[in-house]
């Protein structure tokens, strides 16, 4: 009688932990919507042609840097555009890891600026070279000796 209860009981167990368990996502899927996704939603046209207007009302990362993709100005922007676009972004982000380019933008200097046609925009550096061995006393920077 006792194994009859027992065996009646593990279904009574195991329906928590089997209705908890998901679908396995679809092969391809990361969760993530695609930019073809994307665009599909956000050109409610359809005709192929994202607008700026549809772009900030679907797709707004796009309509934030719209200016930058559509480099034509026809005031629409197409999936090659974009995927141009995002090539680009990746080329230079790589050019930029390897130092091969310089960057779009430039730090300003602060400091002293050193005068002359040849030194203009230089700062001067100080530099002190590494010591090896046995620490001696510095000198004082006054020129006076220390006894």
């Amino acid at each position: 009688m006792r194994l009859l209860h027992a065996l009646l009981l593990i279904p009574l167990f195991t329906a928590p932990v089997l209705a908890e368990t998901t679908a396995p996502p679809a092969a391809g899927s990361h969760g993530r919507r695609g930019t073809e996704q994307h665009f599909s939603d956000a050109n409610t046209t359809h005709d192929g042609r994202l607008t700026l207007e549809q772009a900030k009302a679907g797709f707004k990362s796009i309509a934030r840097s719209f200016p930058q993709i559509d480099v034509n100005r026809r005031g629409y922007v197409t999936l090659d555009d974009i995927r141009a676009w995002k090539a680009a972004k990746k080329a230079a982000r790589q050019a930029a890891k390897q130092g091969g380019a310089t960057p779009a933008y430039t730090v300003p200097r602060q400091g002293p600026r050193a005068a002359g046609p040849l030194m203009d925009g230089a700062t001067p550096i100080q530099v002190e070279s590494p010591r090896m061995g046995v620490d001696m006393p510095k000198a004082p920077l006054d020129g006076t000796r220390s006894s």
